[in-house]
């Protein structure tokens, strides 16, 4: 798995740094390296970005702001010439708290974590007495969600929407991820964006699966496995 990063810091001397980590570790991909989170934010609305190396004090908003005041669903690393903003970090959940000068083998350490994370470990799961059910974290603490509830799931860059008749959930993590959770007689994946329920199709007509109120598409790719749904329902 491979996370693409963002490095936002206002020291050219500090990000060439981390760019130059970034190059060491291959799982790591960097998608940009910017002065100050303004153009951060333009990325980010464009580009899939898993992990975030963030300075603190910058001129134009500082690190603790940004978070607190942009929709950031993406693991943080701070990385600060500052101890004294520590226990913002944690109350905003970073995934790691880094200070300058920061070593490759901590900040080694750091991305071990991010990936961790972002591969699903520590945003979903299925306990074993409870097969029937998904634990998902969300809005800072696990939801509860029934399988049979889910009606599609819909991949939006580094998240994902979790889809029931009655709510819907952003977790931060891959389709992949929540696939791995779900069972595969039970669960079709019918686009590279979207896996539905099979026993809450409606309808299926041409390139579009229907689904209460819902209509999703069905990539070329996937039209052989929407056939066979096709064929399994017909056949009951």
């Amino acid at each position: 798995m491979t996370l693409n990063c963002l490095i936002i810091d206002d020291e050219p001397l500090a990000r060439k740094q981390i760019e130059n980590y970034v190059s060491r570790v291959p799982f790591l991909k960097l998608t940009g390296s910017v002065r100050n989170p303004a153009i951060a934010n333009e990325i980010l609305k464009s580009e899939p970005v898993d992990l975030i190396f963030l300075d603190i004090k910058m001129p134009q908003m500082n690190g603790v702001d940004f978070l607190r005041n942009h929709d950031i669903f993406q693991q943080v690393i701070f990385i600060t010439a500052f101890p004294e903003y520590a226990i913002e970090g944690f109350e905003l959940e970073v995934t790691d708290y880094l200070m300058k000068p920061v070593t490759f083998e901590r900040f080694l350490k750091g991305t071990e974590k991010a990936l961790a994370k972002v591969s699903g470990s520590k945003t979903i799961r299925s306990l074993h007495e409870q097969p029937d059910f998904l634990y998902v974290k969300c809005n800072q603490r696990f939801e509860k969600i029934r399988i049979d509830d889910i009606l599609f799931i819909e991949s939006m860059l580094n998240y994902v929407h979790i889809i029931t008749k009655a709510n819907k959930y952003t977790v931060y993590s891959s389709l992949k991820a929540i696939e791995n959770y779900l069972p595969q007689n039970r669960f079709s994946r019918i686009h590279k964006s979207y896996m539905v329920s099979i026993n809450h199709i409606n309808a299926i007509k041409g390139h579009q699966i229907h689904i209460n109120n819902h209509i999703l598409p069905v990539s070329r790719s996937n039209k052989q496995a929407v056939l066979q749904i096709a064929l399994n329902i017909f056949n009951k």
